[in-house]
């Protein structure tokens, strides 16, 4: 499953994003509303805005450690 999720094109350009693994839960929006927005349909989350200060970055990365799909990524954290 994990090998065939994509980044969700409504995402904010920038190192954090939503794969299409989410099942729109809604806990990422509970951590970090500042940074997270549910889709049209409520189907999703996606990274509204990317952190802009260190309380929005703590936030954001609370909310990649408990996401339940494990669908929030961090392109800085590539090998």
């Amino acid at each position: 499953m994990e090998a065939t999720a994509t980044r969700i094109s409504d995402n904010a350009p920038g190192k954090y994003y939503v794969t299409s693994n989410c099942n729109g839960c809604g806990i990422c929006f509970s951590y970090a509303l500042q940074n997270f927005m549910y889709s049209n349909d409520s189907t999703y989350y996606y990274v509204y805005s990317q952190p802009v200060d260190e309380r929005e970055e703590t936030d954001i990365r609370r909310a990649m450690e408990v996401c339940p799909m494990d669908c929030i990524r961090d392109d800085s954290d590539k090998n």
